[in-house]
């Protein structure tokens, strides 16, 4: 086949696959980034409940702390006592409009940690938010103890001095209390500050109990989960896990969070995380891709096999219609031989008939010139005859048998006696291990046939052998015959094509002319009368056994020795 074909067919089966694989490929990567997408939004929504059930705690601390600070006002002692007398209160601080830090005092005693955490504090209390009074913003607040709203800082301004802060502070947020929410970061990380503004640019405030406030924020979050299938962490700024519930196994560890929620304030860059147990990013066997791929698979397969199948049906065109070329050369080449000894030998005996007319001085040898030539015209028009319908019984596949009482050891001597003049030229000894002399009801002709063959491949292509053996046997319902030579022999690989038409296993120049026809006719021949031809595997030579079975029957035609002219 040319190569052009064979790449048009590689080009029919590989386009389909491609576009349908890119296709599939798309759709299912669509589809599982919408699923991925659903889940994460599904996750994404409980945490931000989660994160609703952390906003009451800020809330009471706005609202107790706040109530407590308007109360205490700038007295130093309540101050000092709300200090005191409120756990979750670390620090109580007062500052004056410039941002000087008025309560707590500068520590007297030289303590490092005490101070660097007014150092801290004095920081703090210079980057304070400021902001209108409680009344201005509509929020309970003591409206005997603040000035009024006339006269204020405008809003604007105010949001510009509130994102004013020193570089510890990290944000505030205004609360519905009037008071205001400041993210510290120090020591160990994010400390809590709840401001109260005054409108004189004063401004009173707590820091929050860092270990308190994370106490009641755990607290306030499941201590474990019905869902299995993932790990809960609250995580802070720097990333550090405060808590985990959920899977507990380390296995997840490596897997990459599917949603995450941002807190509200106080609790600015601190987040919820959800992390599966197993990755919810989209694998080679996710959801899809095996129906997926069994399509494909399924494809491939039927796209191939109908690739094989033009291709062997193209080359099986070509073979036949090489076939029926050789088959016609090498027939009419096959015809000529015997056509031409039949012209050749009425000629000579047309030639013969003439001189005996006109001479008669040599009539007994003319005679026997004579009969030999009509015994040859006779041989040839046999072979032909034969040659004819061996062919049209292949062609056809079906044959009349037309049996005669004979047996089988007097056919196989007939035409080994032919084939002396031709083996004792090519010097090829014959031997006959024969018993089957009981006459039987058998078909002659496809003895003859099947015979003739094996001892005319004996005779192109085992003379060097210089032997042949013929070996048979007889029981009452089969006749096996052996044909067995000593030339170069064939292999299983050759034996495996000696029976197919047209096969040659030489089609060189110099091989024996023939049309590769002559063992499939002889075995087609050997079927139809409920028989077999076959190779027999042999250390020497070649080695081919023929059966077949006597043919049941009512009239039978004279054998060919009956007939044979006296």
């Amino acid at each position: 086949m040319l190569l052009r074909h064979v790449l048009a067919l590689l080009l029919l089966i590989v386009s389909p696959l491609i576009l349908i694989g890119w296709f599939g490929t798309a759709t299912l990567a669509r589809q599982q980034q919408q699923q991925r997408d659903q889940l994460q939004e599904l996750f994404a929504g409980r945490l931000r409940d989660l994160s609703s059930n952390l906003r009451p705690i800020a809330q009471r601390y706005e609202t107790d702390l706040g109530d407590q600070l308007r109360e205490a006002k700038r007295d130093l002692n309540r101050l000092a006592e709300l200090r005191r007398s409120t756990p979750i209160v670390r620090s109580v601080l007062l500052v004056d409009r410039d941002g000087r830090l008025i309560y707590p005092r500068k520590p007297v005693v030289d303590a490092t940690s005490e101070t660097l955490w007014y150092a801290a504090l004095s920081e703090l209390a210079r980057g304070r938010p400021i902001g209108e009074p409680d009344e201005a913003l509509g929020l309970n607040s003591d409206s005997r103890s603040l000035p009024s709203i006339k006269g204020s800082i405008p809003r604007t301004r105010i949001l510009q001095l509130s994102k004013t802060s020193s570089s510890n502070t990290a944000s505030n947020t205004l609360t519905n209390t009037g008071t205001r929410w400041q993210s510290w970061f120090h020591e160990d990380g994010l400390q809590l500050v709840l401001w109260l503004p005054r409108s004189d640019q004063t401004a009173t405030g707590v820091v929050l109990e860092r270990g308190r406030w994370m106490a009641d924020l755990v607290e306030a979050l499941p201590a474990s989960s019905s869902d299995k299938s993932g790990r809960y962490e609250l995580r802070d700024s720097t990333d550090r896990t405060v808590y985990r519930w959920g899977d507990s196994s380390e296995t997840i560890a490596p897997i990459q969070p599917l949603a995450t929620v941002r807190m509200e304030a106080p609790w600015n860059g601190w987040r919820l995380i959800y992390t599966p147990s197993t990755d919810a990013s989209p694998g080679w066997l996710a959801d899809g891709t095996v129906p997926l791929l069994a399509t494909l698979l399924a494809l491939a397969t039927t796209l191939l096999l109908l690739g094989a199948y033009v291709m062997t049906t193209i080359r099986r065109q070509m073979a036949l219609a090489q076939q029926r070329v050789s088959f016609a050369s090498h027939v009419s080449h096959e015809l000529r031989t015997p056509l031409t000894n039949i012209r050749l030998y009425a000629e000579l005996a047309k030639r013969d008939l003439d001189s005996e007319t006109t001479s008669s001085s040599d009539k007994p040898n003319q005679r026997g010139r004579l009969l030999e030539r009509l015994d040859v015209i006779e041989e040839e028009s046999q072979r032909l005859s034969r040659l004819v319908t061996g062919v049209l019984d292949m062609v056809s596949g079906k044959g009349k048998l037309r049996p005669t009482i004979e047996a089988p050891d007097q056919i196989i001597r007939r035409v080994v006696e032919s084939f002396a003049p031709a083996f004792e030229s090519l010097e090829i000894k014959t031997n006959l291990k024969l018993n089957a002399n009981e006459a039987i009801p058998i078909d002659t002709d496809v003895i003859e046939l099947v015979l003739v063959n094996l001892l005319s491949n004996v005779e192109k292509y085992a003379a060097s052998g210089k032997r042949a053996t013929l070996t048979s046997a007889q029981t009452a319902t089969l006749i096996t015959i052996d044909v067995i030579d000593e030339g170069p022999g064939i292999t299983k690989s050759e034996a495996k094509r000696i029976f197919e038409p047209f096969e040659r296993l030489d089609d060189s120049l110099s091989a024996p002319a023939g049309t590769g026809l002559g063992l499939a006719i002889a075995r087609n021949a050997a079927r139809r009368h409920g028989g077999e031809l076959m190779w027999v595997p042999s250390e020497r030579g070649s080695h081919f056994r023929f059966t077949l079975q006597p043919v049941p029957f009512t009239e039978h035609r004279p054998s060919a020795s009956q007939t044979k002219r006296p």
